[in-house]
């Protein structure tokens, strides 16, 4: 089996323990911290998302020159990847100096920014807390270069099988801890042991296994200004992430007193991240050939299939998870964390839905990567995330948390719906409506008469964990066989069919 196929299906089953772990693990947090403890692990775990902002796309910059490499080794010799990969290390060690200095800055505003929601035990707890999550913010900037080695050799599957211990890691360490009563601190402190575990394995296996040795050449100010120039648009990319990410939670924690109401949110939160990774869990595998095509100076036509053949497997997902949720996620909210947080339906649904937009075309971002040009992108999604910033608080004070998910929403439709297509049309020839009616094609249909169809058990069969996994099924089955019948093209069965055939005959062994 390939390296990008047992990859994908490694990522699915680390996607599938991360599902389980984040339904298993929010009630069990909350059960075990209280909403006192919890909201404000969940209001300090938004705020230090801001170091993040840190991370300047090393591992892209690395992926890429492996790739280059590989490709022409004549004109982009061993000694020029060495290099890169030594001036990546030093850029990851300067930024990691800026966490240290930005943390200590966050560190002492957080009194002033929640003295007035959180006791003053909270807030010392609270300083403890992010300390220990700006070290392990350290740790992922320092585990970038190094991660790069790996996905530009595509091994996929070491990638994959690193990502799935460290969700088994997470959940075991999680349950010992709160198990043994050691509270909030010590779930923090979890998160770092595994970024120090991940960051080890990724150092051993890009020098020991694929021998990518850091081999500071010369001091290459041209490359150097290469790596600046894109991890500034890696950086401003990363703010705006964050923001769409971590605003809501952050204004809920300084606004809104009620800890139920920053509990119910970030469980809606939580729903939404799953939904983001189950559709885009394919995105990182397609740096390799995006970087090919851009070296070929591709047509918008190549580039526009290259976007569609990832997009509506992607697609398939994204309309099975907003029909299902729109159906079932009434009952799940029930019986996962209670009927008191219902709101959190409403919030995932007015999230979900344009999010999908560049969730299905996200193999784009490789694109950019591949020619280095993701500084417009970060421009206007920057934009669209101060605009969100001031949008949400306005409308928190005048809507509560419905503010919050609507300036999110809006920023999400605007940034990513209008100027990315733009963008892309404008400067790779993209062709937007062939893209889009291409991906959904077959697909949007069937998945609303599928909703249609199951629109009676949801409505009458009892809410139960075990009617509610029934339910599930039968959905599932349902969108299969229509989807395998009138929703996928030939090609598709032909990997579907491929799939199966493989599968069955290990299982014959």
């Amino acid at each position: 089996m390939s390296q990008k196929r047992l990859g994908i299906i490694l990522s699915y089953i680390n996607l599938a323990v991360g599902m389980v772990s984040n339904l298993f693990l929010v009630p069990f947090l909350i059960k075990c911290l209280g909403d006192s403890d919890y909201s404000l692990y969940k209001v300090i775990q938004s705020f230090s998302g801001t170091l993040a902002l840190f991370h300047l796309g090393i591992s892209t910059i690395v992926t890429r020159s492996v790739v280059k490499h590989e490709a022409s080794p004549e004109a982009y010799t061993e000694e020029d990847k060495k290099n890169t990969l030594a001036l990546s290390i030093l850029a990851s060690f300067a930024m990691a100096i800026c966490v240290i200095i930005v943390g200590i800055i966050i560190h002492s505003l957080i009194p002033s920014m929640y003295g007035n929601t959180f006791s003053p035990e909270d807030i010392i707890l609270g300083q403890r807390l992010f300390s220990v999550f700006v070290a392990a913010a350290i740790l992922h900037i320092l585990t970038d270069a190094f991660s790069g080695c790996i996905t530009g050799h595509e091994k996929y599957a070491v990638s994959a099988l690193i990502a799935l211990l460290k969700s088994v890691a997470k959940i075991a360490l999680y349950v010992i801890f709160l198990s043994c009563g050691f509270g909030v601190f010590y779930v923090v402190v979890a998160d770092f042991i595994i970024a120090f575990t991940v960051f080890c394995l990724s150092v051993l296996y890009s020098n020991c296994v694929l021998r990518e040795l850091p081999k500071l050449v010369r001091f290459d100010k041209r490359q150097l200004l290469e790596i600046l120039s894109f991890g500034s648009a890696i950086l401003l990319q990363s703010f705006v992430n964050q923001v769409n990410n971590n605003v809501d939670t952050t204004i809920l924690g300084a606004v809104i007193e009620e800890k139920r109401i920053i509990t119910m949110y970030s469980s809606a939160l939580a729903i939404y991240s799953i939904y983001n990774s189950i559709v885009s869990v394919m995105a990182s595998f397609f740096l390799p050939k995006a970087t090919r095509l851009v070296d070929k100076n591709a047509s918008g036509e190549e580039i526009t299939n290259f976007v569609i053949f990832p997009g509506r497997f992607q697609a398939m997902i994204a309309v099975a998870c907003i029909f299902g949720f729109a159906l079932f996620g009434r009952n799940f909210i029930t019986i996962w964390i209670g009927e008191e947080y219902m709101d959190a339906y409403w919030v995932v649904l007015i999230l979900m839905i344009p999010v999908t937009i560049p969730l299905v075309e996200n193999a784009m971002i490789s694109v950019l990567d591949a020619s280095l040009k993701r500084i417009y992108r970060s421009v206007v999604l920057v934009v669209m995330a101060v605009l969100n910033i001031f949008v949400s608080i306005l409308l928190v004070n005048l809507m509560g948390f419905w503010g919050a998910a609507v300036g999110t929403a809006a920023s999400l439709l605007i940034g990513h719906g209008l100027l990315m297509n733009w963008y892309y049309a404008k400067v790779y020839g993209l062709e937007i409506g062939r893209l889009f009616v291409s991906i959904f094609k077959g697909i949007l249909p069937v998945g609303s008469v599928t909703s249609l169809l199951c629109l009676p058990i949801s409505l009458f069969l009892p809410n139960t964990i075990a009617m509610f996994l029934l339910k599930c099924i039968l959905f599932v089955i349902i969108y299969a066989i229509l989807l395998y019948r009138f929703g996928i093209n030939k090609k598709e069965k032909s990997i579907f069919a491929s799939l199966v055939r493989r599968f069955l005959r290990k299982r014959i062994k």
